[in-house]
């Protein structure tokens, strides 16, 4: 008889019904399965049923004795239970053992609520990492919600209870988080969904042979960023003090407008001319970036871009106002002459020979800027002639006193001066 009635007690304290067999978790919309608890902490002696609160809403409240959020929320949850009555049931769920909640309840007021310690069950079907962590099951014995403690509210309960829709936030932790991965790399990239805003560099990718770069907008997601593959970290500077992906357009496109404080000048940024120098100039000088934020203001991404390149590089780089050496362009006695009324735009530019016909003095500039002649001093453009104009030159880029020459049978004046304009300054660190 005695073996018959331990073989009863050892029966009762196994939950019953699909979860014993199958050991599944559970989730929202799920149908809760029945289960029987007979340690009860404030009720020795006593069993509860689930299925005896059927037609109930039940709110099982996950908590832990080293939570101070979830024993602060006891009287809460007290008031709660009593505010609704037989309309809901409250289940203080806990895996600490019976010893563990004796020993906490020596030092604060013990809640009239069901309190189940020693919990496997309810833990294993509803796994979750931070507590307090609430399931609720409603009247109909399905499980509307797993969420957060702070949505237990009279408001959210009346809501369940008149079948109104209601939305709360879902609670839905992973349980193997590995807390030392880096979080962008952290479950095989499981976290990436979360990034909206990043930014990071590399050195030159040997398994890219190519070198491309862009601005990326989304405007759909209001984000934008850019993306350097194996460009020169030169490239990467005017790029982002000059405020735009054209760099060739923008303002420090050639080096005459950049300067050097680093240690062996320019030359240490430039392409080497020796074959057997390549390889290293490209370890040294090749970089990567890539970067997305959370913004629509263009302006600011190349402002975000300015900060990166100066923290993730080696050289302190900005825009400083400075007086310099140049070259400027004025309007000659003869100027009028290239005026331009051609309706069909030509540029064309050899070795032997220059033509413009109807485009600005801008374009003219721009490939002055560009030739060996100006290697250290910019052309800046005084002609404030704003139309376009049709300009000829022929064998004048072999020295500075032909292409005046040149420039001045078309109308312009090219003379040396001082002038003050914005520059790239790079510096060491």
């Amino acid at each position: 008889m005695a073996h018959k009635i331990m073989r009863l007690v050892v029966l009762f304290l196994i939950p019953l019904g699909s979860y014993a067999q199958t050991g599944k978790t559970f989730n929202i919309g799920d149908s809760m399965p029945e289960l029987t608890f007979t340690n009860i902490f404030n009720q020795p002696g006593t069993s509860i049923s689930l299925s005896s609160y059927k037609h109930k809403l039940i709110i099982i409240d996950f908590w832990n004795r080293w939570c101070g959020t979830c024993i602060e929320a006891f009287p809460k949850m007290e008031k709660l239970q009593n505010e609704f009555g037989d309309k809901i049931k409250i289940l203080l769920v806990t895996s600490d053992k019976n010893e563990e909640v004796a020993k906490l309840f020596r030092r604060f007021k013990l809640p009239s609520l069901t309190i189940i310690p020693n919990d496997t069950v309810l833990n294993q079907m509803f796994p979750h990492a931070a507590v307090p962590h609430h399931v609720w099951v409603n009247p109909d014995g399905r499980i509307q919600f797993i969420t957060d403690g702070y949505n237990a509210t009279s408001q959210n309960v009346s809501k369940v209870l008149d079948g109104e829709n209601v939305k709360l936030h879902k609670k839905n932790e992973a349980t193997d988080v590995d807390k030392d991965a880096d979080l962008w790399m952290e479950g095989n990239g499981r976290l990436q969904k979360y990034i909206n805003s990043y930014s990071f560099a590399m050195p030159r990718i040997n398994e890219i042979g190519s070198s491309y770069y862009t601005f990326i907008k989304d405007t759909t997601n209001n984000n934008c960023g850019f993306k350097f593959v194996n460009i020169s970290l030169l490239m990467l500077y005017k790029i982002a003090f000059g405020g735009s992906i054209n760099f060739q357009n923008a303002a420090f496109a050639q080096n005459n407008r950049v300067q050097f404080n680093v240690p062996g000048g320019n030359k240490f940024f430039e392409y080497p001319d020796e074959t057997d120098s390549i390889a290293d100039w490209e370890k040294r000088n090749l970089v990567c970036y890539e970067s997305k934020w959370k913004l629509h203001n263009d302006s600011l991404a190349y402002q975000y871009l300015q900060d990166d390149a100066n923290r993730f590089f080696h050289f302190s780089v900005k825009v400083e106002s400075k007086t310099v050496p140049c070259y400027i362009l004025r309007k000659a006695s003869n100027f009028y002459q290239i005026k331009s009324f051609n309706k069909k735009k030509l540029f064309e530019f050899t070795d032997s020979s220059f033509i413009l016909k109807s485009m600005p003095v801008a374009v003219l500039i721009g490939s002055l800027n560009g030739v060996s002649l100006f290697k250290t001093s910019p052309v800046v453009d005084e002609t404030s002639y704003s139309c376009n104009i049709d300009i000829h030159l022929v064998n004048a880029f072999t020295d500075i006193t032909t292409l005046k020459r040149e420039l001045l049978r078309n109308g312009l004046l090219l003379e040396q001066g001082k002038r003050k304009m914005k520059m790239l300054v790079i510096s060491s660190k």
